[in-house]
């Protein structure tokens, strides 16, 4: 059969999926596999009758064997076994020895769900006591035989394929961690975004006095109805009015934004299920340990817990500080922790930021076209004076000043041009943030240490 070559799920990838669900197995027993074999096979497999006749030769080969295990079972289990290319003396040799050269983490884990049942064990031990000869038992249950001897066999497979996910495991966990010590710690400790707050706080208990009376303070969703908010004229937003206020009377805070890191990746991280996958990684380390002492001759396990004990550690470090600079961002904008995930805390920041540079580039339009508008109206009234001067005609007059009058209204047509129709609508910025490491987390509070490369420069402009 040809190879479909799809992107499998790992098998500690599947709970709580669909495929937890299904049973692929009942499918295969509905179809007539030999047709799809006929239908799908490649042309190095040979004409069909050579493979019509291999196929009948196979269960004549087989028709004696005694089969302990379900069909089902047996029938993936062979398939398993087959993708290794290993004898069932290498498999189980390997796995005495955590040998994951001879057997890689993929197979381990595939390997895995054969481990023998209970039952599985008293049936293949029922066998060995009758002294019935194992030759006629199929290769599946003679390899399931020798399988189920390993000692400890279950905390064997667990090991390795904790140790043989170790590396990819501290490479996934660390980027997220960093994102969300990164994302808090500026976050909190930006006195420009501090400032925008507390524009749009004095603004706010403005636009309030006479209906509400004044507060101390806003939910970060309060951010959103920004947009919401109009004029009267329905020309431009609270947002658009604000930008309008922090470039003309707060110029040094007009790129808050750039304060802002790694706030994008912090909000697509899930800090619960990454917390959670340390602690696993600690659990597997501990197992790995108690295995160890009672093998201290392999080498491979004192390897691999010299090597990879304090990565661990650090990853540890970083996941403490992670989830104390985030409470402590949270809390600091009067959220609770427990009820604002990063995925809710975060995404509130990607938004504002997006639209306050759609308000900003908007604001910039009208700028432009208001400028354009009032050239054009100079030089028609420098125009006229000049024909004035030279040879007064109460026609060519007449018939510029309805031009000006004409600009006048277009320029207050395109003013409102600028923001009609958007309905507060926020635009997709596709914004590049920087990509900066974090080198150093010194404490809690003042633990982490952004690269000064990312630091903002203020210059006469901004």
């Amino acid at each position: 059969m040809p190879v479909f070559n799809w992107v499998a799920l790992k098998p500690n990838q599947i709970n709580g999926t669909v495929f937890n669900e299904i049973d692929d197995e009942r499918i295969l027993e509905d179809l007539n596999v030999d047709e799809f074999e006929e239908i799908f096979k490649t042309k190095a497999q040979g004409p069909a009758m050579d493979l019509t006749s291999s196929k009948q030769k196979i269960p004549q080969k087989g028709s004696n064997k005694v089969t302990l295990l379900d069909a089902n079972r047996a029938k993936n289990l062979a398939i398993t076994l087959r993708k290794a290319g290993k004898t069932a003396d290498e498999i189980c040799k390997a796995i005495h020895v955590f040998d994951l050269k001879t057997l890689p983490v993929d197979f381990v884990e595939c390997l895995m769900r054969f481990l023998p049942t209970e039952n599985e064990v008293k049936v293949l031990r029922l066998y060995e006591r009758e002294r019935k000869p194992l030759e006629n038992l199929s290769d599946e249950d003679r390899f399931m035989m020798q399988f189920s001897k390993i000692e400890r066999l279950m905390q064997k497979m667990t090991i390795m394929a904790f140790i043989g996910n170790f590396a990819e495991s501290i490479q996934m966990l660390t980027p997220q961690l960093h994102a969300i010590i990164a994302a808090s710690v500026s976050i909190k400790s930006s006195q420009k975004l501090k400032k925008i707050l507390e524009i749009i706080l004095a603004l706010g208990n403005y636009m309030n006095s006479s209906k509400r009376g004044a507060v101390y303070g806003f939910k970060l969703q309060s951010l959103d109805l920004l947009l919401e908010t109009k004029s009267t004229d329905r020309k431009q937003t609270l947002l658009h009015y604000i930008s309008n206020v922090v470039k003309e009377k707060y110029q040094h805070v007009a790129l808050f934004y750039n304060e802002l890191h790694y706030v994008e990746k912090a909000a697509a991280v899930s800090l619960e299920n990454v917390l959670l996958d340390v602690k696993e990684l600690q659990r597997g380390l501990e197992l790995t340990k108690r295995e160890y002492t009672m093998h201290d001759h392999n080498t491979m396990l004192k390897d691999f817990i010299q090597s990879n004990e304090g990565k661990l550690k650090k990853l540890q470090d970083d996941a403490k500080i992670a989830q104390d600079a985030f409470d402590d961002a949270v809390k600091y904008f009067g959220e609770n922790p427990k009820t604002t995930p990063p995925s809710v805390f975060f995404p509130v920041f990607v938004r504002f930021v997006k639209a306050y540079k759609q308000a900003e580039e908007e604001n910039e339009l009208r700028k432009k076209q208001e400028q354009a508008l009032m050239e054009k109206l100079m030089e028609q009234e420098a125009l006229m004076e000049q024909q004035d001067q030279k040879s007064p005609s109460h026609k060519s007059k007449r018939q510029q000043q309805e031009l000006i009058a004409e600009l006048r209204r277009r320029q207050v047509k395109d003013n409102r041009h600028v923001y009609e129709g958007k309905d507060g609508a926020i635009e997709d910025i596709i914004t590049a943030l920087k990509k900066n490491n974090i080198t150093k987390f010194p404490n809690v509070h003042s633990r982490v240490r952004i690269s000064s490369s990312t630091a903002v420069v203020e210059d006469s402009q901004s």
